[in-house]
């Protein structure tokens, strides 16, 4: 009997569970789920977002700095943000947004806020569907508006692109868009095409709405992987490309230096197991490639390497390591420095130390803490790289810089010369000084 009492009692807790969820689950399934009546372009005006483009399948908002698109499907409208087109989000999302910006009353939550204006927005005729306003032809969910921008590559004559079909690497990473400009494809995170670059004669750069800053372009990938090699965009990996010939290889470029571009290619670098990333950043000028450097290896390491950009120089901390390696950075720094004193007497008798400090390199310990304040000067910056590449970072990465400004003029410079028997190794491009 008792036996039968703890099992009665154990069954009616059992219930009472089961029916609390239920009734949970029919709350929270009956709350925010009226998306599909909501006119979402109203919605997004009403916000203040302005439609920049309407075509048949798709219009585009903005507002400040963000970008998104709008689809229609079956069960109505939706929106994604331009970085990340997989995400498909809803009206009642948009709502959250928006009233987490808003500041309620003392006892409001946030919930009380999304409810109060998602029953406005259901009460207001103006923004609601109805039979004859949608106005734009209905897609798939996962309906990637960037994929109907690009085209096959059609065969060049001549220039960079004219034998791309030879070009293994390459295969499937450049596209055409409708006026013949070439296309490559960036990827974010999740490997969703979120836009391209463009080559549009002048410069490479994002095309139209594209995610750049939360993306990057990457090459084909062999199926034996030997060389990763990271550069500004891929017009310049395919004149590297077309200068070396490597193979077994992946040529990946950065739509900008950040913390979310870094975390892909680390991604990649670490499913590939490739031990060493080759740098290769370039610029319009020397100095922009050397600039580069500094960025990312402060997002490499980003615990370690804090760097700082000012008007007249830059600063640099980082954690000293061994000793070893220390005395090693800090000797070749003095020597620079003793060099720049010297070459300074070739123009005045007299040292004029404030004159030449302002073009050293100043390196301070404190603790197991390094700080460097470097002088916004070509060869400074670049002998800076060098040293700390050379002492801290050369069993993790390679520095490649061509001899021109960049690889495009590099490989254009060697266009009207035979280079047979003249054949260039990739090591004869390490940064040296």
């Amino acid at each position: 009997m008792k036996t039968f009492h703890i099992f009665a009692v154990l069954y009616a807790n059992i219930y009472f569970i089961y029916k609390y969820k239920r009734n949970v689950q029919i709350m929270i399934n009956t709350w925010l789920t009226e998306d599909h009546r909501i006119h979402l372009p109203k919605l997004l005006e009403r916000l203040g977002y302005t439609c920049s483009m309407t075509e048949r399948t798709h219009c585009i908002y903005t507002r400040n700095k963000e970008t998104c698109v709008v689809i229609l499907t079956v069960d109505g409208y939706f929106y994604y943000k331009v970085q990340l087109p997989e995400l498909k989000l809803s009206a009642s999302h948009l709502i959250i947004g928006h009233v987490s910006k808003i500041e309620g009353s003392n006892k409001e939550t946030v919930w009380d806020k999304v409810d109060a204006f998602y029953q406005k927005v259901l009460e207001n005729q103006e923004l609601l569907i109805t039979r004859g306003n949608p106005g734009m032809e209905k897609v798939a969910k996962d309906y990637n508006h960037f994929h109907s921008y690009s085209f096959p590559l059609r065969a060049r004559k001549d220039g960079l692109y004219s034998d791309i079909a030879q070009m293994g690497p390459f295969k499937g990473s450049i596209f055409e868009d409708e006026e013949g400009q070439v296309l490559f494809p960036l990827y974010n995170l999740q490997n969703e095409n979120c836009g391209f670059f463009v080559d549009n004669a002048h410069e490479t750069a994002p095309y139209k709405e594209s995610s750049a800053k939360n993306s990057l372009w990457y090459s084909k990938i062999p199926d034996t992987i030997e060389w990763l090699v990271v550069f500004k965009d891929p017009k310049e990996a395919l004149a590297f490309h077309k200068k070396f010939r490597l193979e077994n290889v992946i040529y990946l470029a950065l739509g900008a230096l950040n913390y979310e571009t870094t975390k892909i290619l680390f991604q990649i670098q670490q499913s590939v197991k490739v031990k060493k990333l080759i740098l290769s950043f370039t610029g319009e000028k020397k100095i922009k490639g050397y600039l580069r450097d500094l960025n990312f290896i402060s997002f490499m390491d980003e615990s370690n390497f804090k760097l700082s950009v000012k008007e007249q120089d830059i600063l640099v901390r980082f954690r000293m390591g061994d000793e070893k390696s220390f005395l090693n950075f800090f000797n070749s720094t003095k020597t620079f420095n003793q060099g720049l004193a010297k070459s300074f007497l070739k123009y005045n008798k007299v040292i004029d130390q404030n004159r030449i400090n302002e073009q050293s390199i100043m390196v301070a310990k404190e603790n197991e803490l390094i700080k460097v304040r470097i002088p916004l000067e070509v060869n400074a910056i670049r002998f800076f790289v060098w040293s700390y590449y050379k002492n801290y970072l050369n069993k993790t990465i390679d520095i490649l810089k061509p001899v021109q400004p960049n690889w495009y003029l590099e490989w254009e410079s060697t266009q009207s010369i035979s280079l047979k028997g003249k054949e260039v190794q990739l090591k004869d491009y390490r940064i040296a000084l």
